[in-house]
């Protein structure tokens, strides 16, 4: 019935690490989707190859990121005497009360401060400095209005951030780590639901990431904050050192540690940000299942921005089902309306006001998606045009796995929509169980979800 040779639309999408279709629970060796460990270097990166990078969703480094840069060499005393009225956040101080500091005081990069954590480090961190966040973007006592439009004013996107919606975005959240030599940053996984980037301005840093591991619920996921992942979970994917005016891009629930080396200057500067477009939507097909059962889903809103990919629909608007006649209907439906929804858009996608009157990504032109900013009104039209181009061309990536050849096929069509479907039905199970206080309860569904879904008996989980 859903015939691979059913061809529903056709775009570029033909990188070499792409997800075969599995059965809706399975997901692919991380080496086998990766490509393996080595984490790609590049110079010049154009925007065809950087899209395609995002939508795959594996770290890389962009050497020539700083280049033209004015802040790109700013030392910590040149951030104290520029902005002495800000106040960040001494990370790691000990006690579960959030300290500041003054920008204008200088203990701060000139005295060491050790890592005062609230559990076991491993030895490469127990002795190291504990760093300084700089959080730009939340404004209040930490960046007052003034300081905030100056550190704007100054601050500028690498050249490989383009298009309204992206500069936008990396200028509103940009924020500044400062470490002394022998600093560390805790891995961790941070609630973005869009990739980030970490430029550094001063000095180097030596990266360790891991993507999120496989999770079950007859066991509990990792605890995605400072360190909770240290211990039998935290075993690094990939290393690598990110040098002055070269930026890494990695994605969500990717953990990472941070080491500044000894052979620095005496206090290095780096700052992170985000960019709204594309998004890794091949990474997120792969690994639906695990992501379903993180701290992504269950502390943030990712799932509202994530779920049109496999439903083409609005958020909240398909309800999930493991009922295959059910999701047969759906994916007819979709199929029989196939071409409206992307081949004119498509089509016509310089003509914003035409687009933007389709429904399903109309709520991604919202607060909910635009976090706490709304665009100018002389943005509005570009960034809607933006926007829906980007919506249709991650979708297509999202969908097109089996394999990934350009085209997007009924079949893998209807293996994303079942994925979907079954990956959220077992969540509601096992949260309604919770509820219930029957957690006895979880692992038999969980047992029962892996026997029908993941192609592998019982005893094997």
């Amino acid at each position: 019935m859903f015939s691979a040779h059913g061809y529903l639309a056709l775009f570029p999408f033909t990188h070499a690490f792409a997800a075969s279709c599995l059965e809706p629970l399975e997901e692919p060796p991380h080496h086998e989707f990766f490509g393996g460990r080595s984490v790609e270097r590049l110079r010049q990166i154009s925007p065809n190859d950087f899209d395609e990078r995002i939508r795959l969703g594996k770290p890389f480094i962009i050497e020539d990121a700083g280049e033209n840069l004015d802040l790109v060499g700013s030392t910590c005393q040149q951030f104290h005497e520029r902005f002495p009225s800000a106040k960040m956040r001494a990370e790691y101080s000990g006690g579960r009360r959030e300290m500041f500091v003054s920008l204008g005081s200088k203990a701060w990069f000139e005295k060491d401060r050790p890592q005062r954590a609230l559990q076991d480090l491993p030895g490469s961190l127990a002795a190291t400095n504990a760093p300084y966040v700089w959080h730009v973007k939340d404004g209040g006592h930490e960046a007052p209005p003034e300081v905030r439009a100056a550190v704007q004013e100054a601050w500028q996107p690498p050249y490989f951030v383009r298009g309204a919606v992206n500069l936008r975005e990396a200028n509103e959240s940009a924020e500044f780590w400062f470490h002394r030599r022998n600093g560390a940053v805790m891995a961790h996984a941070d609630t973005y639901c869009i990739p980030a980037v970490s430029l550094q301005i001063t000095g180097q840093k030596h990266w360790r990431l891991m993507p999120h591991p496989k999770v079950h619920f007859s066991r509990d996921a990792p605890e995605p904050h400072d360190g909770g992942i240290y211990g039998a979970d935290w075993l690094p994917f990939w290393e690598a050192t990110v040098q002055q005016g070269e930026a890494i891009v990695f994605f969500p629930n990717i953990f990472h540690e941070t080491h500044v080396p000894e052979d620095n200057p005496e206090c290095t500067v780096a700052t992170t940000f985000q960019i709204q477009l594309p998004i890794p939507a091949r990474y997120l097909r792969a690994y639906l299942p695990t992501f379903a059962m993180s701290h992504l889903y269950y502390e943030g809103h990712c799932r509202d921005l994530w779920d049109p990919y496999a439903t083409l629909r609005p958020p909240k608007a398909a309800k999930a089902t493991t009922k295959e006649a059910a999701i047969e209907k759906e994916h007819a439906s979709l199929v029989a309306s196939i071409d409206d929804a992307f081949l004119s858009a498509q089509r016509h996608v310089a003509s914003a006001g035409r687009l933007w009157a389709a429904p399903w990504p109309r709520w991604f032109y919202s607060e909910d998606y635009f976090y706490d900013w709304r665009p100018e009104s002389s943005l509005v039209e570009e960034m809607q045009a933006e926007l829906l181009k980007a919506r249709i061309q991650d979708s297509m990536a999202y969908l097109d796995c089996c394999p990934a050849d350009g085209f997007v096929s009924s079949f893998e069509l209807f293996s994303a929509l079942r994925q979907w479907h079954v990956v959220h039905k077992r969540l509601q199970a096992a949260e309604r169980l919770r509820l219930q206080g029957k957690q006895h309860k979880v692992h038999k569904l969980e047992l029962d979800f892996a026997t029908k879904y993941a192609g592998f008996a019982k005893a094997e989980l």
